[in-house]
């Protein structure tokens, strides 16, 4: 067998055991297993694998409360699916982008992205994102009190979960199901109608507590662990403070799994269940706790809940002058993280916008082949080749056996950032000024490429890795020593890049593949610097960000 065959045996492996750590809610397990085979994938022309170890990082990552590192993963790998016209894959990412969403408090965009997905989920294969696309629209509704609609969409969601004996999944949807009559159950006591409100609080504590059941079944810790929670206020609710305890004490029983959403989630319903019980002191102990927990998490829901408990145990206290504070503190940060969900939706439309247009250039692509090869070989803006011309050499390499050459993947960090803060015409002087770069840095021999928006592609003809290296670090290490600040005061500007060598069995395509990979890893690696290879050492490392 290949060594590229084991490699690919390995990190499907690995994705295995890091997706089934994800479906029983260890998190942080699931994050390091997807992070090492995205590692391994990078290092080789692993495509498939390397979107499917990015999109469980972005599930992984939100989940645990990283929500910015897991957009940022998960945009990057929407791109490169939609790019590959990969639709399985687009529809799987799009289930892992929309439940960040929700995490940070995007709704609406969170039930467009579910809605996405759900229309992309057709083949049998595919029930899981469908259900969890079902699920998140149905969370949706309940956050935007559309209860009957709700209701019938986790409905539908467990009929299909049942056929298919889907039982974790299950357990997740009957959860939501006791999230709905809670939802439900809060408006009847706001309306007046206490009769209604214990009904309601009724029916979502014996949902909960079937889910917890069927959770415990199937292996679904996440669902236990919320669960043990939900019912231990449900029973502070009901006055029935023992019980309450002892689903605590379970919840502490399955905690090694426990994000730092969970634990806000379980400091202010202790603070919660306390308050009842009339013990003010544990209150805001436990209410402090949520707070200092949430600030350090993106989602909005936790840290809204752990404000109003605690504000509510300050005035139990008759401490209103804190009570007061709270929520002074409550509006300034709401107002910051409205400020920052701007930021988010900006950055999700954009997205979409350019999904769009990638599509629409896709589906054109055909009908415009013949206007395409008659344009010119060289990019207008930089004066250097274009894609065509890149594509059109990498077709020749292919024709050529044993060729010896290097392909190296550049791009520079954080661009969109540059057009933001100054402007698109400044952004097009930086391009043109990164050319010069290229050209005085790399020797007659190479092609230099402009394939696309901040990206640029070289072709670097035989020498030893080393001579590579060589060149590339004088390319990355001459665009951030530009003087920058003869454009605009305060510019600064660098480059990450991936290189790859050709190997005996390996096409020019997964020579660029590869290097595409390690320019990824670059950019997860803290950006400015460059890739030639991922040691075996690197692969076992479980921190990997792309951040900005």
């Amino acid at each position: 067998m290949s060594a590229q065959r084991t490699t690919q045996v390995e990190i499907d492996q690995i994705l295995a055991d890091a997706l089934e750590y994800g479906q029983i809610g260890d998190f942080q397990n699931a994050l390091e297993l997807a992070q090492q085979a995205f590692a391994m994938a990078a290092d080789g022309a692993h495509e498939d694998a390397f979107c499917d170890a990015g999109i469980q990082c972005a599930m992984a990552l939100g989940w645990l409360g990283r929500s910015e590192e897991a957009i940022e993963y998960v945009q990057r790998i929407l791109q490169r699916v939609v790019k590959r016209g990969d639709q399985v894959r687009e529809a799987r990412a799009r289930a892992v982008y929309a439940n960040v969403l929700i995490e940070m408090g995007l709704d609406s965009e969170c039930y467009e992205e579910a809605s996405r997905a759900a229309s992309m989920a057709t083949e049998p294969e595919q029930t899981d994102v469908l259900l969890k696309a079902m699920d998140l629209q149905a969370i949706t509704l309940i956050f935007g009190d559309k209860f009957e609609a709700a209701a019938a969409m986790l409905d539908e969601a467990i009929m299909i979960a049942d056929r298919f004996n889907l039982p974790r999944v299950t357990a997740t949807l009957v959860l939501h199901l006791g999230l709905l009559n809670t939802r439900i159950g809060e408006i009847m006591l706001e309306q007046g109608d206490t009769a209604g409100h214990k009904a309601k609080l009724k029916k979502g504590l014996e949902q909960t507590r079937e889910s917890i059941e069927l959770a415990h079944a199937s292996g679904n810790k996440r669902v236990e662990l919320v669960g043990s929670a939900n019912l231990a206020e449900f029973m502070a609710d009901f006055g029935r403070f023992e019980e309450a305890d002892r689903w605590i004490e379970h919840w502490y029983s399955l905690s090694d799994i426990a994000t730092p959403g969970n634990w806000v989630h379980l400091y202010y319903t202790v603070c919660d269940l306390e308050q009842k019980r009339g013990n003010i002191e544990a209150a805001l102990e436990a209410g402090q706790k949520a707070i200092e927990t949430a600030k350090n998490i993106s989602s909005a829901d936790n840290y809204a809940n752990a404000m109003r408990r605690l504000c509510n145990a300050y005035e139990a206290a008759g401490d209103f002058k804190s009570a007061l504070a709270m929520h002074k503190t409550f509006h300034n940060e709401y107002r910051r993280r409205t400020a920052e969900k701007g930021h988010w939706q900006g950055k999700v439309d954009e997205l979409n916008r350019e999904m769009e247009r990638v599509k629409s250039l896709l589906q054109d692509a055909s009908s415009d082949m013949e206007r395409l090869k008659e344009e010119a070989m060289t990019d207008p803006l930089t004066g250097l080749s274009n894609r065509r011309a890149f594509d059109q050499h990498m077709d020749m390499l292919s024709n050529r056996q044993n060729a010896k050459y290097a392909i190296a993947v550049l791009d520079l960090d954080h661009f969109k950032a540059v057009n933001d803060a100054f402007s698109h015409v400044l952004g097009d002087e930086v391009l043109r000024n990164v050319a010069k770069c290229l050209i005085n840095g790399c020797r007659g021999t190479d092609l230099i490429c402009r394939i696309g928006g901040e990206e640029f592609a070289l072709i670097l003809k035989s020498s030893t890795p080393t001579q590579i290296y060589n060149v590339c670090e004088r390319l990355r290490a001459a665009v951030e020593q530009f003087d920058w600040a003869d454009l605009a005061q305060g510019l600064e500007m660098t480059a990450s890049i991936g290189v790859a060598h050709a190997e005996p069995g390996l096409s020019p395509a997964e020579v660029f593949a590869k290097a595409d990979n390690r320019l990824f890893y670059a950019k997860a690696k803290g950006r400015n610097r460059v890739v030639t290879s991922i040691s075996a050492l690197e692969r076992d490392v479980h921190e990997l960000k792309v951040v900005g």
